[in-house]
């Protein structure tokens, strides 16, 4: 009888893989169902075609996790890049009953898992819904195995053939046990471990027992704080007695010092104050004196003040002088102005009488001009066509009869006469040179005459000018005579008639300016005195203060008495200084005792109070202590227990060891070629074969690398076959070989699939050998011919092995 999630009631179940589809995942991309028949099953085809991806796509829809590239990978790893979504589909049966695992990855969602059961009419149930859920639910069906086991048994990968060694002690032990049906043995250590990491902790977290040690500690600090505040309190008490002792001392020494400290200051302020009543009598009777003094000055005062103002009536009428005197000044600022035009004029003047002087002697030094200038020129157009007739002949002559000595005559004849003509045409044209010049020395002269006429013309006009110009300096002078002759202060030098006006003006000028500096400064004295007898009613009651005040000063000096001194005490700013001295420290030593006394009463407050809120603190260390034994004792039976437990599980486990070995002695003579034989196994399973040639056992890194990688491929093929997990009820009846030939020639590749035809058939109903080496074909019963990530073609050499079938919704 089986349930729905396929549990039988007893015997062993086959674990057999039936179709996969894969959608984006990776570079897989099954248009169709891709089913798994039993036999040899080749999965062939070029690099990076997607071979080994089919493995990574069967891992991930069993635990969500695969060999590349890496366990856990990200959902960028898993998408085909421009896709947003991937998607695997595996179908597997567990004894008679089928399932389906479902898992979608999204780039930008989170993904998603479902499993299925497929009863025989079509109907599906749903198991598990979420990623986690559906891992786990597939651990549970396939009997507790999980991915690292299933991978250490079933997946034998070219690169991946040290997975089972490399794995950590703790590790490979838990996968032998669980395929040895030790997953019990799991459980109780898990555990037992979980126990002893609660109570003993990790490097990085401490357990139980380090926190409890850690808090007894802590309350063992505690307990010596709380037996040294006990002691400390007792020394703060007697402490405290002989602070109080010391203060009453110090106080009464400071009292004493303060009252002569006091006395002595009051002594001094006394004194101070005596001598600074008698600088402010001596004040206040020197400002009396002053006070005197000024009413004596004022009496002299009234009569320089009448005086000066005496001497300001003077100056009654010098306000009617100043618009005089200006009008004088801007008169004589005019006869300035005229004068410089004529002394202007004058220097013209004297210019153009110059200039015209100039032309008329050189207009009468000039000679006579010829009246019969054109004669000449016409002769020279006379002369010019005598000789150029004269010279053409002679050419024509000599040209035409140069036979005729007639006419060779005549030529010379006529050529002489053209050089005579020509020489007086020479000095035809030199006279008419000298005429030109003289026309031109005629033209220039009479330029000459018209100018010294402008310039008789502009001579008459400046004439005129310094003319008016002397009649209107006349009547300013006249006009400026009369001005200042109306000014009878200042006008004296005119009475006379002999002094120059503006002479006059420039002195009545700078006496006017000196009357008016000394009008103002009288009256800004008179101004000054009557201020200061204003102030003689003031300076009268400031005396009779300052009397007033002097008289209240000497009752104050005489009320001034100075304090009584101690016997044999003489006052000194020293001896001030010193008792002041004294005093402070007296007072600072008060002020630190009291201060120790204060510190050392809240500290004993302090103690006492940490006293009594760990009063209990005896008692809870030794229930610390108490519970520490406990964790103790509990962690050694825990370790106890594990060491027991791990001898119990070693000798099941060591088992496995010779059946590896044993194993190993059977697949390894049939892939070397009968070369090696033997091998052993130690207690790490590391590999020594038996080297003929050395007489030895030898480790396999000393073989060639292709011999190392056989090595370990017959020992992975041996733990799959010692340790096929029948006895939990549970059977991989597949087995994934992945490039297992790529390091092989081609004898021992040939052993390697004589271990697949014949041993490993016997153990695996399901053999996928994953290779891209050729020529394999004909070992295989079916081929799956990988292209691009897609299935290109599926080769079946039995007839009974089913057709590719479409994707079901």
């Amino acid at each position: 009888m089986e349930d729905d999630n396929g549990q039988a009631s007893g015997g062993r179940r086959e674990l057999k893989l039936l179709s996969l589809y894969a959608s984006n995942f990776k570079k897989l991309q099954l248009k169709q169902l891709l089913t798994f028949p039993e036999g040899i099953v080749l999965i062939t085809g070029l690099n990076e075609s997607g071979k080994s991806t089919v493995l990574d796509a069967i891992l991930y829809a069993l635990y969500g996790r695969m060999m590349r590239p890496k366990e856990r990978p990200s959902n960028e790893d898993i998408i085909s890049y421009g896709t947003g979504e991937a998607q695997v589909r595996l179908e597997f049966s567990v004894g008679e009953n089928s399932y389906r695992v479902v898992r979608e990855v999204h780039r930008t969602r989170p993904s998603r898992a479902m499993l299925y059961l497929l009863k025989p009419d079509g109907a599906s149930k749903t198991l598990a819904t979420t990623v986690n859920d559906t891992t786990s639910e597939v651990e549970r069906l396939l009997g507790g195995i999980t991915y690292n086991e299933i991978v250490a048994s079933s997946v034998v990968a070219q690169k991946d053939l040290e997975r089972l060694i490399k794995q950590r002690l703790d590790d490979r032990r838990k996968v032998i046990n669980v395929f040895l049906n030790l997953d019990s043995f799991n459980k109780v250590q898990d555990e037992l471990d979980q126990e002893k990491s609660r109570i003993e902790g990790t490097t990085r977290n401490p357990g139980q027992l380090a926190r409890e040690e850690r808090e007894l500690e802590l309350l063992l600090e505690k307990l010596k704080e709380y037996k040294d505040r006990e002691s400390q309190l007792s020394e703060l008490d007697e402490r405290t007695t002989k602070l109080e002792a010391e203060l009453g001392e110090s106080e009464k020494r400071f009292a004493q010092t303060d009252s002569l400290y006091k006395t002595l200051g009051r002594y001094d302020e006394a004194l101070k104050l005596q001598e600074s009543l008698k600088k402010e009598i001596q004040s206040q009777i020197a400002l009396r004196d002053n006070l005197n003094q000024q009413l004596t000055s004022l009496s002299s005062k009234r009569a320089e003040l009448e005086e000066a103002q005496r001497k300001l009536r003077e100056f009654d009428g010098i306000t009617d002088i100043e618009p005089r005197l200006s009008q004088a000044s801007r008169l004589l600022e005019e006869m300035r102005g005229h004068e410089f035009q004529q002394a202007k004029f004058k220097e013209k003047e004297a210019q153009l009488a110059s200039e015209i002087a100039e032309k008329g002697r050189r207009v009468t030094s000039s000679s006579g001009i010829s009246e019969n200038h054109g004669l000449p020129s016409r002769r020279v157009w006379t002369y010019l066509a005598t000789t150029g007739a004269l010279g053409a002949g002679t050419v024509l002559s000599y040209f035409l009869s140069p036979q005729n000595s007639i006419l060779l005559v005549m030529a010379v004849v006529l050529g002489s006469i053209a050089s005579i003509s020509l020489i007086l045409l020479a000095r035809q044209i030199a006279s008419l040179s000298q005429e030109a010049d003289v026309s031109g020395k005629k033209r220039e002269e009479l330029a000459t005459v018209q100018l010294v006429q402008l310039r008789e013309k502009d001579l008459g006009e400046v004439r005129q000018n310094l003319a008016s110009l002397d009649q209107m300096l006349d009547r300013e002078s006249t006009e400026l005579t009369q001005l200042l002759k109306s000014i009878p202060q200042y006008s004296k030098p005119l009475q006379g008639g002999g002094e120059d006006p503006k002479l006059v003006l420039e002195l009545a000028s700078s006496q006017y300016e000196k009357d008016r500096r000394a009008q103002a400064a009288i009256s800004e004295r008179i101004k000054l005195l009557k201020g200061q007898l204003e102030e003689e009613i003031q300076v009268k009651e400031h005396l009779r203060e300052a009397e007033a005040h002097v008289q209240t000063l000497k009752e104050k000096f005489g009320n001034v008495l100075l304090p009584a001194l101690p016997a044999e005490v003489v006052f000194s700013q020293d001896l001030l200084e010193e008792a002041g001295q004294f005093r402070d420290s007296f007072n600072e030593k008060v002020s630190r005792i009291r201060t120790q006394i204060e510190d050392a009463i809240e500290r004993k407050s302090e103690y006492r109070r940490f006293l009594e809120e760990n009063k209990d603190v005896e008692e809870t260390v030794n229930a610390q202590q108490r519970k520490v034994g406990l964790l103790e004792k509990g962690l050694a039976v825990v370790k106890y227990s594990l060491r027991g437990l791990e001898q119990t599980s070693e000798s099941l486990r060591n088992r496995v060891k010779p059946q590896v070995e044993r194993f190993m002695g059977l697949i390894l003579p049939v892939i070397t070629s009968g070369r090696y034989k033997a091998v052993e196994l130690d207690d790490d399973y590391t590999v020594r074969v038996f080297d003929p040639e050395a007489g030895e056992f030898r480790p396999k890194e000393v073989f060639s690398g292709g011999t190392e990688d056989q090595l370990l491929l017959a020992m992975r093929l041996a733990f799959a076959l010692a340790l096929l997990p029948q006895a939990k009820g549970r059977s991989p009846e597949f087995l994934f070989l992945d490039e297992p030939l790529g390091s092989s020639d081609k004898i021992r590749r040939e052993g390697i699939l004589k271990l697949l035809r014949e041993q490993l058939a016997q153990n695996f109903r399901q053999i996928f050998l994953i290779s891209h080496v050729g020529d394999l074909e004909a070992e295989a019963d079916t081929v799956i011919l990988m292209e691009n990530g897609s299935v290109r073609e599926v080769l079946s050499r039995k007839p009974s092995l089913p057709e590719p079938v479409q994707i079901r919704a």
